[in-house]
């Protein structure tokens, strides 16, 4: 392991590693001759010479008018990486301010912010599930839904999910839907029809929620056996706790 790169890393630059370095392996030394060993300047070398004696790693004594630099023991290393954790520390509350407040900004004006929250939800589910935005664009499904319809999210995402309808819904169903939706009020139903992907049609209990977070709406589409009504409703009201307004 290089010791001027482990310097380096608490802050310090090249320069200022190696003449902290070179005061440590002379012992005692004047400026020049610091200078000489690291081969910089005299003038950039009393800078850093001066710098590293702010910061408690290097000091001197005067003799015979002669300034002699010594440095300070590597330990004082240690203390400065205190001195600076503690000051993170105390900065900490204020910084977890300001990271609040950003994602608020964020999830208030970027509705992927949002988006990302619902999918992580969705990847949890064994239920297919559908999220599409306030435009009716289908923005994520989960794998789940993939295997029961035969498309990838890929495939789908952006367009409307009429691409899978069977035409065999009976047409007050839909009304019934939008009215709900458009009401903010969720829909459930067990005489949609889908159609997959390679054709073939299937009924399952559709339960569709409009669901506002952070001023965005999304469309959550879950679906499931009918036999299993109290696990969707389950799922419904964990949905709208972690994420309802």
């Amino acid at each position: 392991m290089q010791v001027q790169k482990i310097i380096e890393g608490l802050g310090y630059s090249p320069n200022e590693a190696k003449v902290y370095l070179a005061t440590l392996s002379l012992g005692e030394a004047h400026i020049s001759d610091i200078a000489a060993k690291v081969k910089l300047p005299r003038t950039s070398t009393q800078v850093i010479v001066d710098k590293l004696h702010k910061d408690g790693l290097l000091n001197f004594y005067v003799q015979r008018r002669y300034k002699y630099w010594v440095a300070e023991k590597p330990e004082r290393l240690l203390e400065g990486i205190k001195k600076r954790e503690e000051a993170v520390r105390e900065a900490l509350p204020a910084l977890a301010a300001l990271k609040r407040e950003g994602l608020r900004k964020r999830g208030a004006s970027d509705p992927t912010a949002s988006l990302g929250l619902f999918r992580m939800f969705a990847d949890t589910s064994v239920q297919p599930m559908l999220i599409a935005n306030e435009k009716v664009e289908i923005e994520y499904v989960n794998a789940a839904w993939e295997q029961q319809f035969g498309y990838l999210l890929e495939e789908v995402k952006g367009q409307n999910p009429r691409i899978l309808q069977s035409g065999k819904t009976p047409p007050e169903v839909h009304k019934a839907m939008w009215k709900n939706l458009k009401e903010g009020v969720m829909f459930q139903s067990e005489e949609i029809i889908d159609k997959r992907r390679d054709g073939t049609f299937f009924t399952m209990l559709t339960t569709i929620m409009p669901v506002n977070h952070n001023d965005h709406l999304f469309y959550i589409q879950i679906l499931d056996d009918t036999t299993e009504r109290a696990r969707v409703e389950a799922l419904r009201k964990n949905l709208l706790q972690t994420f309802g307004e």
